[in-house]
């Protein structure tokens, strides 16, 4: 049985600051990219390649964001991560350089390989290593690093372009980080490293499905940039074959009966897939509809984007500052329901009728909302998780939130391509098939918790009474026990070894 190695004080602010930091440089070019993708693709002539050169690092995220979570249960985070950060900057190097576009897609290709192993490493580190009780603050601190790239990436980014190059974009975010890699490295090396043993057996059963899910996830991106006279039966054959693969292979990736709303991980699991899924697939499309729909200026439209970021962050705060466990896991709950009241006016807001501030307003309150959420089903995923699928729970949240955006990317483009036009038409039912879906979210948040009596809900109890131990596993200390003679069991078996 693993055990808990907490970081001090010290170390546990060095690690923040260096993963905060590392996320806000990633978070720059990630936001700067929807600003720069039409002048890329004019310069290198391949306008046919846009929707592939946006969409192609999901796909290819979720290949390797599958493998994240065994890797480092086994081999620790570190040298997952590591190996992600290089990826990474050779990737956007060779976007920078790229002479054509199908050498620019090549490298968003690698691109999104790389940063399936950055987060999950990061995510279990915070819970292999910090008191659960701080751990929220982490997990909003991840949130919050996206909000000033949010609030001046696209504009920077719109200036660097105009004025410089585009490549300048994709230049900014590998310097940085070869200038503060050596400091990076030696900080986390200060953070604990554990092995398990058990867990070497499922790198090979993850890599082939993940593979193959990613493979179908790219098909969908290809396709959804098929012009509406050419939807052929060949065409919807294809995205049925295409969908059909991604759910079958992505499902050995996923906690068992994630589809089918088991209670506890898979219905954490699922409703983020649902609500992410939701949220950065409108977001690729709002400062469209504002533009065609409702004849916003690009920089009046890209304001939609700052004040998303802006009620996320706020959301992800709300819930970093609810510390009680058992309150924490009603926060996916209300936020997701929130979060649909707004995606409501969002879709409202697709008609020409309705001014465009229905949809500024919206996005407002779906921001605060499913910014809410996030964090807590993350910190909800680790509390019920053993120590030894710390990882596997990273990885199994990242692959949701990875094929719920590539997804639901996909499916807005391939419904806005088969209507439009007119615009309205096809940004209407493509953000009203994302609305149902975080209608879906609201029940399966309701089945976050596991089902009682069983070692995750001993878990998720024990959760903040014993921080740096396995919870041990007491069948009679429910939630309907009484508190005190529960409290006093839990003193006396705080020093045991967990029961087998």
């Amino acid at each position: 049985m693993a055990k808990k190695i907490i970081m001090d004080r010290a170390t546990e602010r060095l690690f923040k600051i260096l993963s905060v930091g590392y996320i806000t440089i990633v978070a720059f070019e990630t936001m700067a990219v929807t600003t720069a993708m039409p002048t890329i693709a004019k310069d290198l002539d391949g306008q046919n390649l846009y929707a592939l050169a946006m969409g192609v690092v999901l796909a290819t995220q979720l290949m390797t964001t599958a493998i994240a979570g065994p890797w480092s249960d086994t081999k620790g985070p570190h040298s997952c991560l590591y190996t992600g950060v290089f990826l990474i900057t050779i990737a956007l190097t060779l976007c920078t350089l790229a002479p054509n576009m199908h050498i620019f897609v090549i490298g968003r290709a690698i691109e999104g390989l790389g940063a399936g192993l950055t987060l999950v490493p990061l995510y279990t580190m915070v819970g292999n290593t910090v008191e659960p009780e701080r751990q929220p603050s982490f997990f909003t601190a991840f949130a919050a690093a996206w909000v000033l790239p949010s609030l001046f990436g696209p504009v920077l980014a719109g200036f660097i372009v105009e004025h410089f190059s585009w490549r300048l974009v994709f230049a900014i975010a590998p310097i940085l980080t070869v200038i503060v890699l050596p400091i990076f490295i030696r900080g986390m090396q200060s953070v604990p490293d554990i092995e398990r043993e058990h867990a070497k057996l499922r790198l090979g059963r993850t890599a082939a499905p993940s593979c193959l899910a990613g493979i179908g996830i790219a098909t969908l991106q290809v396709v959804s940039g098929t012009e509406s006279g050419a939807f052929t039966w060949t065409v919807f054959v294809t995205i049925a074959i295409a969908t059909a693969t991604t759910f079958v292979f992505v499902t050995p990736l996923l906690p068992g009966g994630t589809f089918l709303a088991r209670r506890g991980l898979p219905s954490t699991v699922l409703t983020r897939m649902f609500i992410n899924g939701a949220f950065v697939s409108i977001e690729m499309f709002l400062p469209l509809q504002l533009q065609e729909v409702h004849g916003w200026s690009p920089t009046e439209a890209g304001l939609i984007l700052s004040v998303g970021s802006i009620t996320w962050a706020v959301g992800s705060w709300i819930s970093g500052r609810v510390r009680d466990h058992e309150k924490r896991a009603q926060l996916p709950f209300l936020g997701t329901a929130i979060g649909f009241v707004g995606l409501l006016a969002v879709v409202i807001g697709c008609l020409e009728s309705v001014s465009g501030l229905v949809v500024i307003a919206g996005w407002f309150v779906t921001g605060l909302g499913i910014g809410a959420a996030y964090p807590a089903l993350t910190v909800h995923a680790l509390a019920i998780s053993s120590l030894e699928n710390q990882g596997r729970a990273s990885s199994s949240l990242q692959i949701a939130d990875t094929m719920g955006g590539a997804l639901g990317a996909a499916i807005i483009g391939i419904v806005y391509s088969l209507i439009s036009p007119p615009i309205s038409t096809g940004l209407f039912v493509g953000f009203a098939i994302m609305a149902a879906c975080v209608a879906l979210s609201i029940f399966t948040a309701r089945r976050v918790q596991p089902r009682e009596g069983s070692n995750a809900a001993t878990r998720f109890e024990n959760a903040d009474s014993d921080p740096q131990t396995e919870a041990p596993r007491v069948p009679f200390l429910d939630r309907h026990a009484n508190e005190r003679r529960a409290a006093r069991f839990r003193d006396r078996l705080r020093r045991r070894e967990p029961r087998r």
